[in-house]
């Protein structure tokens, strides 16, 4: 079931039963399950800011940090880890916040019809990630 292509339609961080928008109110992003096992994640906010010298190697101080504030994106290899509790063990090969590099991550993904419910328990901003995705037909 959870195989396929995804949109983001929402995602919300909650730290000490607080919630708020990660990205924004209308963030962008997509998630590629593919059968082989493989997969990747990319997410940022719709407002990310252009680049005034339109060159990403010639981005201000404040324009860079805007951009990596504002997106993460991540790929590797997955498995299922627990079918009954919908947790989905990542593979992280690489990543935008280098910390994620290497690793090995579980998430829990649960879906319903066209819709994904998809949790990350350790954010890397702290708090539990919760996205809501929809599937692309």
């Amino acid at each position: 079931q959870i195989q396929g292509s995804w949109i983001l339609v929402s995602m919300q961080n909650e730290q000490d039963g607080k919630r708020s928008d990660v990205f924004g109110p209308n963030p962008k992003g997509s998630l590629m399950i593919a059968p082989d096992g493989r997969f990747s994640i990319i997410l940022m906010s719709a407002t990310l800011p252009k680049f005034a010298a339109n060159n990403r190697k010639k981005g201000t101080v404040e324009e860079n940090q805007a951009v990596v504030q504002g997106s993460v994106a991540f790929f590797g290899s997955y498995s299922v880890a627990n079918e009954k509790e919908n947790a989905v063990q990542l593979n992280i090969e690489s990543c935008t916040f280098p910390n994620w590099t290497g690793e090995v991550q579980k998430r829990f993904m649960v879906v319903k019809g066209d819709e994904m419910h998809f949790t990350t328990p350790v954010a890397a901003i702290g708090g539990t990630n919760y996205l809501v995705f929809k599937r692309v037909k």
